[in-house]
């Protein structure tokens, strides 16, 4: 709850400055002029406290008013501070009837809300009363403008610009395939490359083998003895190789013979 303040001073803009100072600090603060009729409107108001001033207008004086509130037993509680020149604030407090406190002129203001609220204390400021520092917020920050870096200038690729959504469906549907089983299992081998065929032996081996064998008939025992023979025997290896060729012999020298000549047959005359 607020606590309510009377300020008795006849110079207005002075009156006002205190006003502010105090309201500042959450006092509820009243102002006015007439030291004469001041005693009867804090009778009537009944404030926390009164700031009297010494020099008053139609002259009254501060030091008077103070001691008739000090003499009445319904105002003698309410306290007073003095504020006014320093010279008499020695003497008046040696008075029964003193002030609580004494501020002198020019008035600090910080002084004289210190002494108010060291008599009284000081009031709880309200919720909606307090002071919040908007300029740095969340959103402000937001609402920075972004820094101009100049025209955009469009390139033209070619490309045809992507639907909203068409990459993520390709996607999608990249992964489905992914995921889904094939329909046809993968059957057969590997391709291989074809196996070509020897060439074939000589045709005139095969041809002797056959006919050799064809000359054995039913009464060469003995030869079909000699083959089936030659089968229990271990059976050779044949080493296939090069035969380096012969040397050829040295042939001598021809010498040359005089071949006589023919003898011609000469007809008779």
């Amino acid at each position: 709850m607020s606590k309510r303040i009377l300020i008795v001073e006849s110079d207005a803009t002075l009156s006002a400055t205190l006003q502010q100072a105090l309201e500042a600090r959450g006092f509820t603060a009243q102002t006015t002029g007439d030291g004469k009729g001041s005693v009867e409107l804090i009778r009537r108001e009944r404030p926390e406290l009164v700031v009297l001033a010494v020099d008053l207008s139609a002259g009254q004086n501060g030091y008077l008013i103070c001691g008739k509130l000090k003499k009445d037993d319904e105002l003698k509680t309410v306290p007073i501070v003095i504020i006014g020149s320093p010279d008499g604030f020695a003497a008046h407090s040696k008075l029964k009837a003193r002030a609580d406190e004494y501020v002198a002129k020019p008035v600090d203001t910080d002084t004289l809300v210190d002494r108010v609220g060291g008599l009284i204390g000081f009031p709880e400021l309200p919720a909606s009363d307090e002071v919040v520092d908007d300029s740095l917020t969340l959103d402000s920050l937001g609402e920075e403008p972004s820094p101009d870096f100049g025209e955009e200038i469009a390139v033209d690729t070619g490309e045809e610009p992507a639907v909203p959504g068409e990459d993520l469906d390709m996607l999608d549907e990249a992964f489905s395939d992914m995921s889904e089983p094939a329909s046809e299992p993968i059957t057969g081998t590997p391709e291989e490359e074809a196996v070509v065929a020897p060439p074939d032996l000589d045709a005139s081996s095969s041809e002797e083998e056959g006919s050799a064998l064809d000359s054995l008939g039913s009464g060469n025992d003995d030869s079909l003895d000699v083959l089936s023979g030659l089968d229990d025997e271990p059976e050779e290896k044949t080493v296939i190789g090069f035969m380096p060729a012969a040397e050829p012999e040295p042939v001598a020298p021809v010498r040359a013979v005089a071949t006589p000549t023919p003898l011609r047959a000469v007809p008779p005359p």
